[in-house]
């Protein structure tokens, strides 16, 4: 029986002990951010944090919207919008998962029932990437493997600073592979790294 653990502080995960690398870890050479002044890409990860959280407890009927920052306001109204226009049933959220195979774990953001088929859900705050499908694929084989249930979409929602949203479908066939590709590269710079 597999027992993951996260630790906040690092941002690392284990199972039973030993670390595993992370979704986005093993996608970063996909997402070069390096112009992006590091006081810039701080304050874009905590907004991306303080949403999700925002989120999260919306969804568990225990935010106090009196408390939401004016700057996360505008994507939990792009959310609550989402979530009055497009119905979806929420199976799980901001469930760790884990790939015992391919040794790799992560975080997804929502996995719900939409239209009657079991969908990854991946709430963005900032500019999309392409890395945002690969990103989906490996959720979504971590919670098959998991489940043992089908996975048959995966959606990147963009939550917008104007309260507005955009469904982003991710289709390509190629995502997984892609995922499988950037997985064997991290191997191989750990494996060689001095």
């Amino acid at each position: 029986m597999s027992a993951l653990h996260f630790d906040e502080a690092t941002h690392t995960y284990t199972e039973n002990g030993v670390r595993v690398p992370s979704v986005t870890q093993i996608l970063a050479p996909l997402n070069d951010l390096s112009f992006i002044k590091p006081d810039v890409l701080q304050f874009k990860r905590d907004l991306g944090t303080a949403v999700h959280k925002a989120t999260e407890l919306y969804d568990l009927g225990e935010l106090d919207e009196s408390t939401v920052s004016p700057l996360v306001q505008p994507y939990l109204d792009g959310w609550i919008r989402l979530r009055a226009e497009l119905p979806f049933e929420i199976l799980g959220m901001e469930e760790r998962v884990f790939h015992p195979a391919h040794r790799y774990a992560g975080t997804y953001d929502r996995l719900v029932m939409l239209d009657g088929k079991r969908c990854i859900f991946d709430l963005k705050t900032g500019a999309m990437f392409p890395s945002y499908g690969p990103q989906t694929a490996a959720y979504k084989n971590a919670v098959e493997k998991a489940s043992g249930k089908r996975v048959e979409g995966r959606y990147a929602i963009e939550l917008r600073d104007d309260g507005t949203y955009r469904l982003h479908e991710m289709t390509d066939p190629e995502d997984w592979q892609v995922f499988l590709g950037c997985l064997a590269l991290h191997r191989f710079k750990n494996k060689h790294a001095a």
